[in-house]
């Protein structure tokens, strides 16, 4: 039996979230550096990928996913920051969210919205995950996405 739970998951998922890790990472450097994600993306990938893809032992990123996600949080990113936003408590702005987090949201927003072939719970708990590992207040995140995933996938969410 493997100790390792990232060694339970099927290569295709562990790809899946190395491309969202890799997603967000790209998403926080455009920020941080105040230039693009199309920008960044290709630095990223030459310098830093080979290493998320070898901490979840796959060869190399979902591509697709990866290509999909940044360049759709780039292109919406007004949109998604008004979903995120609508989601936060009272008295919360985007303001009061680290860089981090905001990236994070981003993601998984865009990915609850704009990809409904992946199960909305699956990649709640997959962000909540990744929001961890980034340092970011995890029952924030996880309350976030599940309000997004509540308000667009209103059928598949259903009630508890």
């Amino acid at each position: 039996m493997a100790n390792n739970k990232d060694e339970l998951k099927p290569v295709p998922v562990r790809r899946r979230s190395a491309s969202r890790v890799a997603a967000i990472q790209v998403m926080y450097q455009a920020i941080m550096s105040e230039k693009s994600v199309l920008e960044c993306a290709p630095y990223y990938l030459q310098h830093y990928a080979a290493d998320v893809s070898k901490s979840f032992r796959v060869k190399d990123l979902d591509h697709e996913h990866f290509n999909a996600l940044h360049a759709g949080m780039e292109a919406k990113t007004a949109e998604l920051d008004a979903e995120i936003a609508a989601c936060l408590s009272e008295g919360w702005t985007l303001d009061r969210l680290t860089t981090i987090e905001r990236a994070v949201l981003r993601a998984g927003t865009y990915e609850l919205r704009m990809m409904p072939h992946i199960p909305a719970r699956a990649a709640v708990s997959e962000y909540a995950s990744i929001s961890d590992s980034c340092g970011c207040d995890v029952p924030f995140v996880n309350a976030v996405l599940d309000r997004v995933a509540r308000a667009a996938r209103v059928v598949e969410m259903g009630s508890r």
